[in-house]
């Protein structure tokens, strides 16, 4: 819960009046069905274990699922339109925030003007203002910028509505964000959900009831581990996931021809942001031009962005934007591409090359550890890197042969952590290693003190002594995503399966983690076929030799280490668009919001505000012959912008001249960027684990959920609101 002093609570939503606006229906209430929940969570084993360094929204306690719904948009009031009609957003975030569904075609086959009983998919926008909006839409920007969180299966809705301040922050105050659910995903209609109900799919009960039997099946597969963790892990996992397939295919076939499952992969949902494109100037078009217009008017095209994409895509988020480019490659104003995934190996049957770099990202943390010494708490007096690496690998054999046995305080449940448990917490903060190395040095030293009961936080039973309404419920999106995007499709035996893993080890240890992801192991069996759409991958012209010319130059982005999408899928990425470049910034992490780089940030700016690119990257035979424009970045593990006490609130000026802090030398208004890149790095970790993980940390079926001892002295809430 927030506290009293936090601006959530603080701030008030501001009723002047905003374009487009209509008034909303009250929600009926659903009927409680706190008995079923209760019997189902005694019949539940609790099982799950979870990393976040914070819950993706604050948690609501013990309150109603009137209050509850309160806290969250309510989408289900908003009627879907063929053109954009903005509502206020409700909720937390609510403030200079507008909402909205756009109605698109399922099947672009199928135009909505051929037959109103066409399917229709509605699309779940946010739009999160710039400043001196007025009621007149041609007060906006000519080209807001769209926001992709990754995935698939990320929610830019969710990502604009709660961090969109943070961005702009970024990117300037005065630009409008736009973050949407890609089709099957989140608030958007229909939702890719396998689990979904027969009798009521898109009900309040029927959604809770498919969220408790998505929770039953997470935790009963806990116990299996990762891929080596036994002689039968993989066999187990590889039925699972063929499982989860056909369960979506009973699903799909239920639905027919207009069943989202065949409709969701990447070039309709590249089709769909051109029709966002649209719809925005079709909505911010007046009778009689204004000023601005007629100013804009009289720009030479190349320098107006009206009418064209303007876009910023995290992790798959550049999958999307490369193929939007390469379909549209004339509708392209400004398209950044962060943390850059490899088209041509995305469609592929495992995602070997992904993780080229994991192992030298990982390595960095006993580097790092040693280098902060006692700053760091599993470093020793006297340590060097491979010390440290030796304790954590006596560590993991230790747990591998032998699970620790903790009992959490006030939980009454043990709890068993494993070597798995550990090495997927560990994958994770490989992705924000400056946040997530602390993080991780708590956690061993915790282990080796016989002490990781405070780290491990209690189930939530409290969120089934209501009809409880969550945010968004998880769904299937990335699955469903992935596994139709594959042009070649994985459809192997547990043997050829094991050689797949044996031959990713060999690129990282952390092989046992990746291959059991979701778009890996998870497409073994897939057999549902993308249906018609607007361009099939084998004749995708991303994937053909030819340089794509685009109507403005991509600029690419990389940390010069990504345990995810590594440096070499950006250059490779980068020479199939004509006059593109790219920015290498000098960090681990996964995006490179995973670290605070003035030099990047300011690069951002101008390629956005100015459209100045950097200079095309230059190829030799080697890297050691190449050049690029380079990034240094400005913080590192245990020397970061998360070190000074109280940042949020921290005195700039004060800061800027003192010489042993990150922000000395800079002006207040760069020191104000660099905080609010700080804000968002912290918070959008969370978008980059997908939906169903996120809301896993609210699941009253979780045991183990690492945490910041810090954060849990607020106490456990129980039904009757005592602590």
């Amino acid at each position: 819960m927030a506290s009293p002093e936090s601006p959530l609570v603080k701030e008030k939503q501001d009723d002047a009046f905003q374009p487009g606006i209509q008034p909303l229906p009250r929600r009926k209430r659903g009927w409680s069905w706190s008995r079923l929940a209760a019997a189902f969570l005694c019949a539940v084993a609790i099982t799950v274990f979870v990393f976040n360094r914070h819950p993706p929204y604050p948690d609501l306690g013990n309150e109603s699922s009137t209050d509850d719904a309160k806290a969250w948009i309510q989408w289900s009031n908003i009627e879907p339109s063929e053109k954009l009609v903005w509502h206020p957003c409700t909720g937390l975030f609510a403030i200079d925030t507008l909402c909205a569904r756009l109605t698109v075609p399922m099947d672009y086959n199928r135009p909505l003007n051929q037959s109103a009983s066409n399917p229709k998919v509605h699309l779940a926008l946010v739009l999160k203002t710039g400043l001196n909006r007025s009621e007149d839409p041609s007060s906006y920007s000519e080209s807001p910028l769209l926001i992709n969180p990754g995935g698939p299966g990320g929610s830019g809705a969710a990502l604009a509505w709660s961090l969109g301040r943070m961005l702009q922050g970024v990117v300037g105050k005065d630009r409008d964000i736009i973050g949407f659910d890609p089709r099957g995903i989140g608030a958007t209609t229909p939702k890719a959900d396998c689990f979904a109900t027969d009798d009521d799919p898109w009900g309040l009960d029927g959604r809770n009831v498919a969220y408790l039997n998505r929770l039953a099946w997470t935790v009963s597969g806990h116990d299996v581990g990762l891929i080596n963790s036994s002689n039968v892990a993989l066999s187990k996992l590889n039925a699972r996931s063929k499982a989860l397939s056909q369960l979506c295919k009973q699903v799909d076939e239920a639905e027919g021809d207009d069943s989202i499952f065949k409709y969701s992969n990447t070039p309709n949902v590249a089709r769909d942001m051109l029709s966002i494109i649209d719809a925005w100037d079709q909505w911010r078009s007046v009778p009689s031009a204004t000023d601005e217009q007629q100013a804009n008017a009289k720009l030479d095209p190349k320098d107006s962005t009206q009418g064209r994409l303007v876009y910023w895509g995290f992790s798959y988020g550049t999958l999307l934007g490369a193929t939007f480019a390469a379909m549209f490659p004339d509708r392209v104003g400004r398209i950044m591409l962060d943390g850059v995934v490899d088209a041509d190996h995305y469609v592929g049957e495992v995602w070997t090359d992904f993780v080229q770099d994991t192992d030298k990202v990982w390595d960095k943390f006993f580097v790092y550890c040693a280098e902060a010494g006692p700053n760091c708490r599993f470093f020793q007096p006297g340590d060097k890197p491979e010390d440290i690496k030796k304790r954590f690998d006596d560590i993991m054999n230790s747990l591998q042969e032998e699970p620790a046995i903790v009992l959490p305080p006030n939980m009454h449940v043990p709890v068993l952590v494993t070597a798995s448990d550990i090495k997927q917490v560990a994958f994770s903060a490989l992705y924000t290693p400056i946040p997530g190395y602390p993080i991780i040095a708590e956690l061993l030293q915790a282990y080796v003190e016989g002490n990781l009961g405070p780290y491990l936080v209690t189930p939530a039973p409290t969120s089934l002594c209501h009809n409880f309404v969550l945010p968004q419920y998880p769904d299937d999106a990335q699955k469903v995503i992935a596994c139709s995007d594959k042009r070649y499709k994985l459809n192997e035996n547990v043997t050829s399966l094991q050689q797949r893993f044996e031959d990713m080890a060999t690129y990282t240890s952390f092989a046992d983690v990746w291959m059991g992801a979701g778009p890996n192991l998870g497409c073994n069996g897939w057999d549902i076929e993308a249906k018609d759409p607007p361009m099939r991958w084998d004749d995708h012209p991303i994937h053909q030799p030819k340089t794509i010319e685009t109507s403005f130059p991509v600029l690419f982005l990389s940390n010069h280490l990504d345990p995810v999408t590594p440096l070499s899928a950006a250059l490779k990425m980068t020479r199939k668009f004509a006059n593109a470049s790219i920015i290498e910034q000098k960090a681990e992490g996964h995006c490179t919001l995973s670290c605070v780089s003035l030099c990047t940030i300011k690069h951002i700016r101008a390629y956005l505000d100015e459209g100045v690119v950097p200079p095309a990257p230059k190829y030799g035979s080697d890297t050691s012959t190449s050049k690029w424009t380079t990034c240094e970045c400005d913080e590192k593990p245990w020397k970061s912008l998360n070190d000074i006490s109280a940042v949020s609130n921290v005195d700039i000026n004060a800061q800027v001249h003192t010489e042993d802090s990150i922000l000395y030398g800079k002006s207040a208004e760069e020191a104000e960027t660099m905080v609010a890149y700080r804000n968002l790095r912290n918070h959008f970790v969370l978008f980059t684990k997908g939906i169903e993980s996120q809301y896993e940390s609210r699941s009253p079926f979780r045991s183990v959920h690492v945490s910041d001892p810090v954060l849990m002295g607020a106490g456990e809430q129980t039904c009757s609101g005592k602590e």
